[in-house]
Order: structure tokens, then sequence, then C-alpha cells
């Protein structure tokens, strides 16, 4: 895993990117401390899988001794969203 700081992504940016492209993750820093990653668009896809995924276990956690079903959750959620739309 390579390390820049932020002046040296921005001059070294294409360079970058085909590291990424090569499955490389960079992790970007200001003033010595983290601040961004760049990593390849698949592993990004997979975290995001993951979060998601935690997130609806913490909604079910978080529900399930009110009696409410997944049916009904989903059917407010989404009559909800329809709401907003409208």
């Amino acid at each position: 895993m390579l390390s820049l700081n932020v002046t040296q992504a921005k001059e070294t940016f294409l360079d970058l990117i085909r590291k990424v492209e090569e499955q490389e993750s960079v992790i970007l820093e200001k003033r010595g401390k983290p601040v961004a990653a760049l990593l390849p668009y698949e592993e990004y896809t997979a975290l995001n899988r993951i979060k998601t995924y935690l997130t609806i276990q913490e909604i079910s956690e978080a529900t399930k001794d009110t009696g409410i079903t997944a049916r009904e959750l989903f059917r407010e959620s989404r009559n909800e969203l329809e709401a907003r739309r409208n």
C-alpha cells in the first residue's frame, strides 16, 4: 500500500490511478495524517455491500422485539419514499 501527501498525489494523479487499476490501494495524507484512500472500484463496491448488510442487521436487531415484520417495514419505507417524490 502506497502513502502520499495530498500535494504529491496532485502531481502524480494519473500514475496513482494506474496503480489503483492494478489493484493497489493508495492512502492520501495531510500533515502526516491519513485523510482519504484511493482503492480499486471492486473493493469500493464490496465495502459498500458490507456496509449495507451491517445496516440491515442493525435495523433487524432494533425492530425484532417490536412486532413489526420485515414486510411491514418495507411497505412503510416504500410509501414514505413515494410520498417524498410527490
